[in-house]
């Protein structure tokens, strides 16, 4: 039987080589990319081969690649004029923009209301209220490549849903690129942030997640 390419183990978020996935763009992780999800059936339904525990035996046994101690993932995106980033490890799903369904009696700003993910409700809440950024008129021509979605981020059992302006994707950082929080950002910003890296010429702020759940969850109550 002909083997399946384990794309995801080369060019996909488990994977080293380059280029990477041009669909990593769209999909952000590869278990949200239709080929994964397929192989993955297929495992389900195959019949075990003579060979699978030994070929799993020999895969425990193999040392994990030579990436740089410390190095971790982070997904990056953008809320009105600022570059973001939380652990990739949050997130559970990234959707295309769906409707916000308010909630009565329940006027504060961080929270949205609730939305709809494939049946589910989930509570949709304001980062930009919650960390204090402030609203950006974009042009015309910077509307038109604006691709608006949603992240599904899960924390302490608690699913969250917020919209942004973009997604980048994920990043590997290592601590050493962090730099300290400059004293000109706002208090509210800087209150949420656990260091700046830079990334295309663009400072990106990585959000302390347990601050910003925390203060969340606190925030809708």
């Amino acid at each position: 039987m002909q083997k399946e390419d384990r794309c995801w183990k080369r060019i996909g978020v488990w994977g080293k080589e380059e280029p990477r996935c041009p669909e990593l763009k769209q999909v952000i992780h590869c278990r949200n990319c239709d080929l994964f999800t397929q192989a993955g059936r297929n495992l389900l339904e195959r019949d075990l081969p003579d060979e699978y525990m030994n070929e799993w035996g020999q895969v425990l046994l193999e040392k994990k690649g030579e990436e740089p101690i410390g190095m971790f993932p982070v997904v990056t995106f953008r809320i009105e004029g600022e570059w973001l980033a939380l652990p990739a490890q949050l997130f559970a799903e990234i959707i295309d923009m769906v409707s916000i369904h308010s909630l009565p009696h329940r006027k504060r700003q961080v929270l949205q209301g609730v939305v709809n993910v494939h049946g589910e409700i989930h509570i949709c809440v304001s980062l930009e209220h919650l960390i204090g950024l402030e609203k950006e008129e974009e042009g015309e021509e910077e509307v038109k490549r604006v691709h608006e979605r949603m992240m599904v981020v899960s924390k302490d059992g608690d699913q969250w849903v917020f919209a942004v302006k973009e997604v980048h994707g994920i990043h590997h950082v290592h601590p050493s690129l962090f730099q300290n929080v400059p004293v000109t950002i706002a208090k509210s910003k800087s209150a949420f942030t656990k260091g700046i890296f830079t990334w295309q010429d663009k400072h990106v702020a990585l959000l302390d997640d347990e601050i910003l759940f925390y203060t969340l969850k606190r925030s809708i109550q």
